[in-house]
């Protein structure tokens, strides 16, 4: 038989747990109500037939490398990081005939596309997506797309089409301070084909020329397709809200890709 002296308690606890359950609802109420799932998709492709002479007074920024979270498109089907989304398949693209017809010119060349669905929080930075795909032996494309909620959607490029020639040492000041190197200067210069017993050694170093830059930022409405114009490299992006493939329960905790 309960006693009288223990209902202080156990109205007490009830209280606690109602407003802990309450709070919780309210909350992720609110993260629903905030979070919206989108779907992107982007076309990055070359103009083949530009004449490089119109570039000599584009401002190009030297590609530097940082050390920051980013976001993957990846094939898997089953994403083991909140930072990968699963590529879509071609036909369930809003893009799909466009890329045919791309694919069909011979004035340009696809370089890479993506299609997926994630979630952006408004107002919130999550991290941009890593774009980063060899084009040729030769040549490299590899940058970010940053994606933002407010009013509007916001997707902003920085992408870096660029020749890239690997050179011994990761660090130039090594090789000063090596009194018993055996490298010369023009060796530094030099692009390596393969490692050797010295590049294993003191590291490798990339270097990055006849660079073609693309920096746009763009306000995208719901369903808008937008062409992002540039004598070299272009981009068609597009990005429309679709329902949330999951559930946010009471305890705030859901399956994210």
């Amino acid at each position: 038989m309960l006693q009288l002296k223990t209902f202080p308690n156990v109205i007490f606890i009830i209280l606690i747990a109602t407003s802990f359950f309450l709070a919780n609802k309210s909350l992720a109420t609110e993260l629903e109500q905030t979070t919206k799932w989108y779907q992107i998709e982007y076309i990055v492709f070359e103009h083949l037939q530009t004449d490089d002479h119109i570039l000599r007074y584009e401002d190009i920024p030297y590609p530097v490398k940082t050390n920051k979270q980013f976001s993957y498109v990846t094939t898997n089907a089953q994403p083991a990081s909140a930072y990968q989304y699963t590529q879509l398949p071609e036909n369930d693209m809003e893009l799909a005939n466009t890329i045919q017809k791309l694919k069909r010119s011979r004035a340009v060349e696809i370089l890479d596309t993506h299609a997926w669905q994630q979630p952006l929080i408004e107002d919130a930075i999550t991290p941009p997506i890593k774009i980063n795909t060899e084009v040729s032996k030769q040549r490299t494309l590899f940058g970010e797309l940053q994606l933002k909620k407010s009013r509007y959607t916001h997707a902003e490029f920085k992408l870096f089409l660029t020749q890239k020639i690997t050179v011994p040492y990761k660090d130039m000041k090594d090789w000063f301070l090596d009194k018993n190197t055996k490298w010369k200067l023009i060796d530094l210069l030099t692009p390596i084909t393969s490692d050797s017993t010295f590049t294993a050694t003191i590291g490798t170093s990339e270097i990055y020329q006849n660079i073609r830059y693309l920096g746009e930022s763009r306000r995208i409405k719901e369903g808008e397709i937008h062409y992002i114009d540039h004598p070299v490299i272009s981009v068609i992006i597009t990005m429309k809200e679709v329902p949330s493939p999951y559930k946010l329960n009471t305890n705030l905790s859901y399956v994210g890709q």
